[in-house]
């Protein structure tokens, strides 16, 4: 995705606290190269997409028979290495963990993360208990201390969920309303035929305006994954977006992801002593 040179980046977690809610719940966001993360961590993270990310569609069958509709889609942590740390030099994790009370003795439990390499974040995922505080949004911001990222001049994601397009609007400086489309057309293919996620490089992308010269639907910026998860809750949150007149990106139809491109200027990486 970036041009530039890569710069070595640190070898240990950076850990950044953040301000003690009324609650006193205690959250804490760290980052770890690709090559330094444990097999429990990944179990953890497996977790936590089993339990949050959402259950399969009505067309789930046509993926397998072990994809049942109503059911969960699961993940483990053997996957979540093999699909988001092949690169594991140029690959971070981001999460998220809360102490409900930091006075009690009980372990702070995760509740969010996010996979990215460079210029393209795999996977982010983010507890439902939590949602709507910007947790999504911390975990992409955090991406700006790690050296990796500080030369990194277009990002991008495909998700079928409108916030965590929007929490990359965010890290890009941008804002999901007035998306450059322009800029996603002109870079999409080339970018996904680099994404790390060996499925997207064989996906079509489809769009009215942008990737067709005909549409018959409303899509504008979206890739056919063939992943057919139910898409009642990310239907709910678009709408939403689109009340505010808070989105640009198009609808989102069965089998389908949204496809966000955006371009950023290079940041100082933190540097550590």
């Amino acid at each position: 995705m970036s041009t530039s040179t890569l710069v070595t980046p640190p070898t240990r977690g950076l850990v950044l606290p953040c301000p003690t809610s009324p609650s006193k719940a205690s959250f804490s966001y760290k980052m770890t190269l690709g090559s330094e993360v444990s097999d429990d961590t990944l179990k953890l993270c497996a977790n936590l997409f089993s339990s949050n990310y959402g259950i399969w569609g009505d067309q789930a069958a046509i993926i397998s028979k072990f994809t049942v509709a109503g059911k969960n889609v699961k993940m483990t942590g053997a996957r979540l290495r093999s699909q988001c740390l092949s690169h594991p030099e140029s690959s971070v994790l981001l999460t998220c963990y809360i102490q409900v009370d930091p006075l009690e003795s009980e372990r702070p439990q995760l509740y969010g993360h996010a996979f990215a390499t460079v210029g393209w974040v795999t996977q982010l995922v983010v507890d439902a208990a939590v949602r709507q505080r910007y947790i999504a949004t911390h975990l992409l911001q955090t991406l700006k201390c790690h050296a990796l990222f500080s030369c990194v001049n277009i990002v991008g994601l495909v998700s079928s969920h409108p916030a965590a397009c929007n929490a990359l609007t965010k890290y890009a400086s941008a804002n999901i309303k007035d998306v450059e489309l322009d800029f996603i057309r002109e870079h999409a293919k080339g970018i996904l035929a680099s994404s790390p996620i060996s499925y997207l490089k064989a996906c079509s992308i489809e769009g009215f305006a942008l990737f067709q010269d005909s549409c018959d639907s409303d899509a504008i910026s979206s890739v056919f994954t063939k992943f057919y998860v139910d898409h009642t809750e990310p239907l709910a949150v678009l709408e939403q977006y689109k009340k505010k007149g808070q989105w640009c990106l198009g609808e989102l139809l069965d089998g389908h992801e949204f496809l966000a491109i955006f371009p950023i200027a290079p940041v100082s990486p933190v540097h550590h002593d």
